[in-house]
């Protein structure tokens, strides 16, 4: 479970609270920012970034171990300009990214969890939404033989 502050404790338990829990999402084309955007009716400035208000809906991992391991991004498809830049990015075999945190509305500056990188991939994008699969930047992702791979039959593995 992720660290969290006594102001989140205290506005997620409250019955009411002016602290609204916020996900901001920066999309990155090749390591070069390309969209800052947060799920919220309203921009947001994070120090000198800017982050537009956008519909979309971000599926994160859960904590246990038995929790779910695949991660989905959908982003409502509005904008033919954003369609338009990652069907190139695809097209010229880019690296698309993500960077999500999750933040309070109240201190946006200090996230509450995150930032969070994963790598976007299996897009598919129609008229309503483009959506993908976020990966880590780990092994999880990466396919494997059926070994398992321990100390006792490779020990130069392990230190």
């Amino acid at each position: 479970m992720p660290n969290l502050s006594n102001e989140f404790i205290e506005s997620a338990t409250a019955p009411e609270t002016s602290a609204v829990l916020l996900a901001l999402c920066v999309i990155n084309i090749d390591d070069v920012p390309f969209l800052h955007l947060v799920n919220d009716k309203q921009s947001l400035m994070v120090g000198d970034t800017k982050y537009l208000p956008w519909a979309f809906n971000v599926s994160l991992p859960d904590q246990n171990e038995g929790g779910n391991k695949s991660c989905k991004l959908q982003i409502d498809n509005s904008d033919v300009q954003i369609y338009k830049a990652i069907k190139k990015a695809v097209t010229e075999s880019k690296t698309i990214t993500c960077d999500i945190s999750i933040v309070l509305s109240t201190t946006p500056e200090y996230p509450e969890q995150g930032p969070l990188h994963f790598i976007l991939r299996n897009l598919t994008v129609n008229a309503q939404t483009i959506s993908g699969e976020l990966f880590d930047l780990y092994m999880s992702d990466r396919k494997f033989s059926s070994m398992t791979y321990n100390p006792e039959d490779f020990p130069g593995l392990f230190f």
